[in-house]
């Protein structure tokens, strides 16, 4: 599945906040602040390198080991799919091998 041989990185255009324990995204391009739960914001901090889908499941899978992998990779693809959406992550493809 192409999972393996796509990554997502954080939009280095996009500024991060803490308060209060809470990560907010603020995108002054389009001038929209996003606030994220706990899980999203534990992709975003993955996300800092390039990840695949694949990868930040596995992580979230060894943190969380009586989660189901089937409900992890579709919260997470979800995640992922709204941050590329809301030109919060970008998608970088691998050539090659």
């Amino acid at each position: 599945m192409s999972d393996s041989k796509v990554s997502y990185r954080r939009n280095p255009g996009i500024l991060q906040r803490e308060l209060d324990g809470e990560i907010f995204l603020i995108d002054n391009t389009l001038g929209k602040i996003h606030a994220l739960d706990p899980m999203a914001g534990g992709i975003w901090r993955l996300l800092e390198q390039p990840m695949t889908i694949y990868d930040i499941v596995a992580t979230f899978s060894a943190a969380f080991p009586d989660r189901k992998t089937k409900d992890l990779r579709r919260h997470v693809s979800r995640f992922v799919n709204d941050m590329q959406q809301n030109n919060l992550a970008m998608r970088v493809t691998h050539s090659g091998g």
